[in-house]
């Protein structure tokens, strides 16, 4: 679950409301007829930072099926305010966010170990899981340099930083989970030009486990 440290300022509230809107969220979703997904394609540069003993490095590392639709980019909206007006009403008050998607992922599929371009920090909340307790994430914690397991649950939110924490996912429930997807710089630590400076910095491409580590605590002496 979402640790209590992230309910506090403006992007708190909106965590508070968007947990307790998830049901209308994930309503607006699925009344949608005719959804334009991104093509994975676009991800493929996401697959960075990598230990050495793992081979997919092409950016096709989704067995089964992955979709993601594109509800915001910067400050462009993806999708129509009167398809999503619960949702758009939030994040239209939420700061320093950069990108928001909603993600899909069908049954018996696997996400490989990534890292991803965007710095950082980002929020997922499970609008649907699936229907069990057979869905999740691996993280890397960079304390231990251990993958800790984030199990999904319907309405329970995660945050990490997927830039610097090789992830994978997984979904063996038998229905398809969805979350909602948030990425953003904490208002408490950073003002929009320093995060402009600090993502160019870490826009670089990691290679392997111990460049991770130390990224990370290189980061962690600058704040």
């Amino acid at each position: 679950m979402l640790d209590k440290s992230y309910y506090h300022g403006q992007q708190g509230e909106c965590f508070l409301k968007l947990e307790k809107h998830f049901q209308e969220i994930k309503h607006e979703f699925d009344s949608q007829p005719d959804k334009t997904f991104l093509d994975p394609e676009d991800f493929s540069d996401s697959v960075r930072g990598l230990p050495d003993d793992f081979d997919d490095r092409s950016g096709d590392y989704v067995n089964g099926q992955w979709q993601a639709l594109g509800i915001q980019s910067g400050e462009h909206e993806g999708q129509a305010f009167n398809d999503y007006p619960m949702l758009y009403s939030i994040l239209r008050k939420f700061p320093y966010k950069t990108n928001v998607a909603i993600m899909t992922v069908g049954p018996d599929t696997k996400i490989g170990n990534h890292t991803d371009n965007e710095g950082g920090w980002r929020y997922q909340m499970c609008l649907d899981d699936g229907g069990g307790d057979q869905s999740g994430m691996y993280v890397l914690n960079l304390e231990t340099r251990k993958q800790e397991l984030m199990t999904w649950k319907t309405g329970e939110a995660y945050v990490f930083q997927p830039d610097i924490q090789l992830h994978n996912g997984f979904n063996n429930n038998p229905g398809e989970r969805t979350t909602l997807l948030i990425d953003f710089y904490k208002e408490s630590l950073y003002t929009k030009e320093k995060f402009e400076e600090y993502y160019q910095h870490y826009s670089e491409c990691f290679e392997g486990l111990e460049n991770l580590v130390d990224v990370y605590e290189s980061r962690k002496q600058e704040k």
